[in-house]
This record gives C-alpha cells, sequence and structure tokens, in this order.
C-alpha cells in the first residue's frame, strides 16, 4: 500500500494544474504557460519617407540613399515592426503585402516558432502608409542652391574641345565619387559651356574643391578660389566661392617646336612644359616661353597606312590623296606593315604622334 501511494503522489505531481496535461515537473504545461503571456508583439502601422524624385529615403530625420523596390522596403519595415520575446526557437514570419492605394499597403503577416517545446503560430497586420517629401539633395537642386562655380578657361586661349570634354568628365565621376560615399548635398546643379570655357556650378565647397583640383591634376595650369560673403546661418557666415581655373597656354597633346624639334606636350604647369621629342620618342622640358611654334594637336592627326617598314622609316599613304610617303619613327617602335599610324602634318612634314 505505501508503495502505491508513492506512486499516485507522483503523477498527481507530473500533471499540469490547470488543463490536466502531462508535465514533466508539476506546473504549468508548454501550452498553458503560451497562453499566460503574449510570445510577439505587432506594430499597427509603420510608415515610410520617401522622395519621389530621387527615391531616397528618410529616417530618423535623416536621408539616405536607396535602389531598393517597394516591395522590398515594405517587407523591411515588417520585419522591423514584429518583435518575438526571449526563448522563441526557430522564428518565422511569412509575409504576403497588398497595395491598397498608392500611399497605403497592407501586410498580411503569419509568425511561427517553438515556444517551452510547444510549436505556435499566429497572424497579425500591419498598415503601410507611403508618404512623399522632397529630400535635401533634391531641394537644393530645384532651389537652383550653390556655394560655388568652378571656372575652366586657358591662357591666351579658348580651351580646345576635347579639353572641355575631359573636364566634364572629370566632373561627373567626382560627383558619382561623392555620391556613393554619402556626400548628398554634393552634386552638379548645371554645366554651361561659354565664350571662354566652361562653368560649373556645385552644390558645395567640397565638391568644388575637389574638381578644380582634379583638372589641374590631368591637364595641368593652376586654380585660385575667389570666396564671396552672402549672408550668414545660425551665427555663421556664408560664402560662395568661384574656383578659377585655368589651363596652361600649351595643353597636352598639343604639338609644337622647341630648340627646332617638334614634340608633344605630355604635361603643361603654366610655366614649363614637359614634351616628348618627335621622331626620337625621347622626354624633355622647357620653359613655355622656349616654345618656337604651335604645329597643331595630336586630336587633329589622321590615320595613315603603313606600307613598308625598313629601320627607322616607314612608308605610309597620304588618306586624302593616296600618295605615297615616307618619315621616321622612334627606334622602338613595334610597327609593321598593313597596321595604321596616326600622323599630324607640319607643312611637308609627316609627324607620327601615335599608333594604333
Amino acid at each position: 500500500m505505501p508503495r502505491s501511494s508513492g506512486s499516485e503522489k507522483k503523477i498527481r505531481e507530473n500533471i499540469c494544474p490547470r488543463c490536466g496535461a502531462a508535465s514533466a515537473s508539476g506546473e504549468l504545461c508548454g501550452s498553458c504557460r503560451i497562453q499566460e503571456s503574449p510570445w510577439f508583439s505587432c506594430e499597427k502601422r509603420v510608415s515610410c519617407t520617401f522622395c519621389p524624385t530621387c527615391g531616397s529615403r528618410k529616417e530618423g530625420g535623416i536621408w539616405t540613399d536607396s535602389t531598393a523596390e517597394r516591395e522590398e522596403i515594405a517587407r523591411e519595415l515588417v520585419r522591423r515592426s514584429v518583435r518575438f520575446i526571449p526563448g522563441v526557437v526557430s522564428p518565422l514570419l511569412k509575409i504576403t503585402i497588398k497595395d491598397m492605394t498608392v500611399n497605403r499597403s497592407l501586410a498580411e503577416v503569419m509568425l511561427e516558432g517553438i515556444l517551452f517545446a510547444e510549436p505556435v503560430h499566429a497572424l497579425c497586420q500591419v498598415e503601410i502608409l507611403w508618404q512623399k517629401e522632397q529630400c535635401d539633395r533634391c531641394n537644393r537642386i530645384s532651389g537652383s542652391y550653390y556655394e560655388g562655380i568652378v571656372q575652366v578657361r586657358a591662357s591666351e586661349r579658348r580651351p580646345y574641345r576635347h579639353e572641355l570634354g575631359i573636364v566634364e568628365r572629370i566632373a561627373r565621376e567626382i560627383e558619382e565619387g561623392c555620391y556613393a560615399s554619402g556626400e548628398r548635398l554634393s552634386f552638379i546643379s548645371d554645366i554651361e559651356e561659354t565664350r571662354d570655357g566652361l562653368d560649373i556650378t556645385v552644390g558645395s565647397q567640397h565638391i568644388g574643391q575637389e574638381i578644380a583640383t582634379a583638372i589641374v591634376q590631368r591637364l595641368g595650369g593652376r586654380f585660385t578660389t575667389h570666396p564671396k560673403l552672402v549672408g550668414e546661418r545660425a551665427g555663421k557666415r556664408l560664402y560662395r566661392i568661384t574656383y578659377s581655373v585655368r589651363l596652361p597656354h600649351f595643353g597636352r597633346g598639343d604639338v609644337v617646336v622647341v630648340n627646332g624639334r617638334p614634340g608633344v606636350v605630355i604635361h603643361a604647369s603654366g610655366k614649363e612644359i614637359r614634351y616628348r621629342e618627335i621622331p626620337t620618342g625621347i622626354d624633355r622640358s622647357a620653359r613655355e616661353d622656349r616654345v618656337e611654334r604651335y604645329i597643331g594637336s595630336i586630336q587633329d592627326a589622321r590615320e595613315y597606312l603603313i606600307t613598308f617598314k625598313e629601320g627607322n622609316t616607314i612608308g605610309v599613304l597620304d588618306p586624302e590623296t593616296g600618295t605615297p610617303r615616307e618619315c621616321a619613327i622612334p627606334r622602338d617602335t613595334s610597327v609593321k606593315p598593313g597596321q595604321t599610324v596616326r600622323i599630324l602634318k607640319d607643312g611637308k612634314d609627316l609627324l607620327v604622334v601615335g599608333e594604333q
């Protein structure tokens, strides 16, 4: 009898006191413990503020660039709105999104997991509001806001057409780099070709400095800054800066004569040039005022077909007349008949300025 009484007592202790189901410790079973307290929370409404012009998003008062699609953003917002209590194992969300209007979507969310060794599941709904607001960048661009102008000119000449193309590419590449690194307000609002060169209107002083520096590094010359006070904001003086870029008189790719010999300019600072002598291919330097004559630009060179090669001499066909001609080439030039070379005419002389 005592043995039987102890067995009955153990059975009574190992059942759930609420529902009578088996319980390992005699306390509430897993199902009843789940009913005691909620195992998840789900916000009823979330919102997304986005710029209708560029698609960037505003979070915590800060605009950030975004390339995500609307549904991807919606799913992210819904996932943030659902929270599981500690102890839920293998939590899973199954989200279905339906657009109700242009500015409103509804997400049906199925939640699953394991809690107290029991499978759990539930349903909830999350309303998504889509709010349009012009971002800081687009607002400044549309309002013609700017902090500087990069003015590109050349000394004693107008910038060459190919130089203007290079300048614009440099400016756009720097703008893309600034945008990619998170500098949203470093933008170009306008690029205007003028009678004397190119004017680049910029949204920040940083991008203006970067563009001016890159142009000089690539094309030579120098630049100076000219700030102008335009007002105050919160006790801080506001300036607009003109970055005056002055390209050298002789630009990269110009073919000039120094000491009676032609050469291609490979760098110019405004006071000195570095050039590659034709046809020797030797790099030399000289003061700009030592230039005796300007021949042209390699941009004006034309392609000539090579008909033969003997030592440092090649035969070519004039593309205009078909007349056979001869000209000298650098000793280490590896060309052969059937190929073409770029040649610039200097009166009756032919100057090889590039290979194809």
